[in-house]
């Protein structure tokens, strides 16, 4: 009976040994490096659980090709889609909190949201924005995403309306990434907190996972990670610019997590735990993570090659986040993520608490299942089966295909053909429905492709034949190409140009695009001067300086543009450029938070102000001051409101000379930026900041251009200039759907405004209007408007 005990006793102590420290698959190290090898993958990172432990989170192979710096399990990868798990994770919480329920209405929660028929507006789900079965066609506006635009995730989802459902609502299963957007936006609206914020501080605090990032351009921040490697064919490159190009912070929700083994062992360990963390920490409840693995929207499933037969599945279908499907007689929970030179896979087999992750830096999906499938079928006591030469055969196959395809689709050159007009002809504005503007340019004796809201869609095009062109796209990180076709008029003018992408391997997410040409005005400037001029002739006491200037034909006008003027409050305008400047160049992050005070040393001596709130015109502010505030609300407050107190606390961050040296760099050399607000003995020494009409112009063509840092950040800005309060002056009297980015400014006889308007055809033009003179600030304000108008008839 005693030895009967001691060997139950045994046997128990065993299987708990066992338990605690599960075998790893025999020789595993050398079988990943085996697979990176063969499939021509620079590096990985790859994390096992087994009950509840992490047997494996090791790196194999190293971050960059040609290099010897190795990858850890604390090497960030881009997670992609997998990102998707974490957002409808996040709503879960939500659920948890009674602050939202599953079958609310979006509209209920996102009142301006819009989709292109108005019954799936009214009846779109919060399940609905997770399962890709909207009527969307698949991978529905991603050329907004992947590479970024400079849109806001609110300006993506209003170009909703102009994605047309392909499918029936609620039938039909196709991928799309833009309403997990939407499920971002209303993370943000619900909880009152950036999906960023609310994703770091629910769910990586408590889950431990220390490293990974929930807002993608945090990644510039970062040593330890891996470069993307892009791959064309058999070639297989470094994308030098992939922290740049792959994706923006408006589509973190969908796809802009990075992360590593270590940390993703852990969410591993979370969900199969049914929401308790390695450290016993409940993120959410059983029942709700049941919830998220549920099936929503069966899949169709595909028959898969004879080479890999043993992973065909008897089902499929995509559950809140994740998708679900068999191998053999276990299910799996699992989800893939693909961004150029990275994808990545998880795989969770409930029934055995077992989770893989593999995280790769060269997007061989075939790198990914071969390590998946060996690990799976170790713990599920399966035969072994050759899944590496398997699926090398298959990417070796399609490899083939895809250059035997490219064949097909060139097109050979008509020898002896010319151009149907001048090189300069084709050169013109464009507007495509959702990238907005575009402008084709003649550079030298070539023409150059942009997007206004494009920073990385620049293409220089070559003469093909019968008005078409191939289009080469700049720092792709692989030779990109697709044809421009010109379509004319029997007068010869443009009606269309269209862009096709023929190229296979191609890293554009579009296939075609039509762009339509922007009629531009040209206005009669001579006619515009003299009504001008009578306008302002009836008010003598006064004097005003104008500057304008069309930003797509380049015409200007000016009046008085050279006179200095006291500056006021435009004076912000450079002392919010500053701040994205200092920000892009790693100062600081337009996120940090800093602590908001309200004292300040005069530049005539040292003494120490403050600003009283009885002459600012935002008053919240001083409710806050101790608290801290992240610096994109502190300039937020500066521009909409024109608050003092945040004029002073980002010019004491930034240094007024900072500011006065970058004015000169873009040109602006009579803006001067002495000081902050209220400094009483500056003004009294006569130590004023001032301004020109001319420099004002200046920096809003950088801006409106995008010339300004980049792109991203001067539509960042414009977004600030467009959230203006004070709209009495330029906008006043313009139609409602005449859109403005405007900063004004008033002392005592002194009122400005400056900015760019935005007609509805994609038109834009700078204007800058300065007085002084005039007693009564309504007065001055009125007439500035009326001036505003006039330009604008001029121009419509």
């Amino acid at each position: 009976m005693l030895l009967l005990l001691a060997g139950i006793c045994y046997a128990s102590l065993f299987s708990y040994s066992q338990k605690k420290q599960p075998a790893l698959p025999p020789g595993i190290d050398a079988y990943i490096n085996k697979v990176i090898s063969s499939l021509n993958v620079p590096g990985v990172g790859v994390a096992i659980v087994k009950d509840g432990k992490v047997v494996l989170s090791k790196g194999y192979g190293v971050k960059r090709m040609g290099t010897s710096d190795k990858v850890d399990d604390q090497t960030l990868f881009l997670i992609a889609s997998n990102s998707k798990a974490f957002t409808a994770t996040s709503l879960g919480l939500l659920v948890e909190d009674g602050k939202i329920r599953w079958d609310d209405k979006v509209v209920q929660h996102l009142p301006w949201f819009k989709m292109s028929d108005p019954y799936v507006t009214q009846n779109l789900t919060v399940r609905d924005l997770l399962v890709h079965h909207s009527g969307l066609q698949a991978y529905a506006g991603d050329i907004m995403l992947f590479p970024p635009a400079t849109y806001s995730r609110k300006e993506i989802l209003q170009k909703l309306p102009q994605l047309p459902l392909r499918y029936d609502f609620r039938t039909t299963y196709a991928y799309d990434n833009i309403l997990y957007v939407a499920a971002g936006e209303l993370v943000s609206t619900v909880a009152g907190m950036p999906w960023e914020e609310f994703v770091q501080e629910r769910i990586f605090k408590k889950v431990g996972m220390k490293e990974s990032i929930a807002r993608y351009t945090d990644l510039k921040k970062k040593a330890n990670f891996s470069f993307g490697h892009a791959r064309s064919y058999n070639d297989i490159r470094v994308v030098e610019t992939f922290r740049e190009t792959n994706i923006g912070d408006a589509g973190n929700a969908a796809g802009g997590i990075v992360s590593n083994a270590s940390d993703m062992a852990n969410w591993l360990i979370t969900q199969l735990d049914s929401g308790r963390t390695p450290l016993k920490e409940r993120v959410l409840t059983p029942a709700a993570t049941a919830d998220l693995w549920k099936i929503i929207r069966p899949m169709p499933i595909s028959r898969v090659d004879s080479l890999i037969a043993p992973s065909q599945s008897d089902f499929w279908g995509y559950a809140s986040g994740f998708r679900s499907y068999n191998y053999g007689k276990y299910k799996v929970i699992g989800h893939g993520g693909a961004l150029s030179g990275f994808v990545s896979q998880i795989a969770m087999v409930p029934d055995l608490k077992l989770g893989v992750v593999v995280l790769t830096n060269q997007a061989s999906t075939a790198a990914y299942w071969s390590i998946i499938y060996h690990v799976l079928d170790y713990y599920m006591g399966n035969p072994t089966f050759d899944w590496l030469g398997g699926y090398k055969r298959i990417q070796d196959s399609a490899v083939a295909r895809a250059l035997a395809r490219k064949k097909d689709l060139s097109i050979a050159r008509a020898q002896g053909d010319k151009p149907s007009l001048p090189l300069k002809a084709y050169a013109g504005s464009f507007m495509e429905p959702l990238l907005g503007r575009a402008t084709i340019q003649s550079e030298g004796d070539s023409l150059v492709l942009r997007f206004d809201n494009m920073e990385h869609y620049v293409a220089d095009l070559r003469y093909f034949q019968y008005n078409n062109f191939i289009a080469s796209f700049r720092n792709m990180g692989v030779p990109t190409e697709a044809y421009v076709s010109y379509g004319l008029k029997a007068d010869g003018t443009i009606d269309r140009v269209r862009i096709e992408v023929r190229d296979p391997a191609s890293r554009l997410d579009f296939e075609e695009m039509e762009l339509k040409p922007i009629k531009e005005k040209k206005m009669d400037i001579v006619k515009l001067d003299k009504s001008l001029r009578a306008e302002m002739a009836k008010y003598p006491q006064a004097s005003f300086g104008i500057a304008f200037k069309d930003l797509g034909t380049g015409q200007t006008f000016f009046i008085n543009e050279k006179e200095n003027f006291h500056a006021a409050s435009t004076m912000k305008t450079p002392v919010l450029m500053e701040a994205y400047k200092q920000a892009a160049a790693g100062k600081f992050s337009l996120h940090d938070k800093i602590k908001v005070s309200n004292h300040f040393k005069s530049i005539v001596d040292g003494s120490v102000f403050s600003v009283s709130p009885a002459d600012d015109s935002e008053f919240e502010l001083y409710q806050l001051i101790g608290k801290e505030l992240p610096i994109s609300d502190i300039l937020h407050r500066m521009i909409t409101k024109s608050s003092n107190l945040a004029t002073n606390i980002m010019i004491d961050l930034v240094g007024a000379k900072n500011v006065m040296a970058t004015m000169k760099e873009v040109g602006a050399h009579d803006i001067q930026v002495l000081r902050g607000v209220e400094d009483q003995k500056a003004f009294d020494a006569g130590r004023n900041n001032t301004t020109t009409a001319y420099d004002l112009m200046l920096i809003f063509e950088q801006l409106g251009n995008g010339s300004f840092v980049s792109k991203m950040a001067c539509a960042d800005m414009i977004r600030v200039l467009q959230d203006q309060y004070y709209k009495d002056a330029i906008p006043a009297k313009l139609p409602a759907d005449v859109k403005t980015a405007t900063k004004s400014g008033s002392i005592t006889k002194i009122a400005h405004d400056s900015g760019i308007v935005y007609l509805p055809d994609g038109r834009k033009y700078v204007v800058v209007l300065l007085s002084r003179g005039f007693e009564e600030h309504s007065d001055a304000t009125g007439v500035l408007a009326e001036l505003s108008k006039m330009i604008y008839d001029a121009v419509k």
